[in-house]
Order: structure tokens, then C-alpha cells, then sequence
């Protein structure tokens, strides 16, 4: 019976950090697609709030943003 206690706990902490892993691995799959979005070096970037985006104020910031045809480097 001790045993089998054993054996529940070991699985119990392995599903723990099987989600853990596939949490940080999440994590960085997404921080890599926001780090693609050239809003805040385009010359068109405000950085306020109310308007982001002179030129696409709905796509700013967003993962559409990612092959904006506007975007002009400063």
C-alpha cells in the first residue's frame, strides 16, 4: 500500500511539471511572435494610448501588425 502512495505522488509531481513545461514553452512561442510586430519602430507609431497608429489605428500592436505594408523604420 505504501507503494502505491509512492507511485501516485511521483506521477502527481510529473504531470506538475509536464504542465509547467508546456507553460513556459507556450510562453515562449507567444513572446516570440509579439517580439515580430514592428509597431513601436515605425514612423507612423504615436505611442499614446487613444491613437497608436496614424495610419492603421486597429491594427497597431496586434499580430496583424506583423506584415504591416505601411511600416516605415525611422
Amino acid at each position: 500500500m505504501l507503494q502505491l502512495r509512492f507511485v501516485g505522488a511521483y506521477f502527481l509531481l510529473g504531470l506538475v511539471g509536464w504542465s509547467l513545461a508546456n507553460f513556459v514553452m507556450d510562453v515562449v512561442t507567444v513572446g516570440k511572435k509579439m517580439h515580430q510586430i514592428p509597431c513601436t519602430k515605425c514612423r507612423f507609431f504615436t505611442g499614446d494610448y487613444r491613437l497608436k497608429c496614424t495610419v492603421n489605428p486597429h491594427f497597431a500592436n496586434t499580430e496583424e501588425a506583423i506584415g504591416c505594408s505601411d511600416y516605415y523604420q525611422t
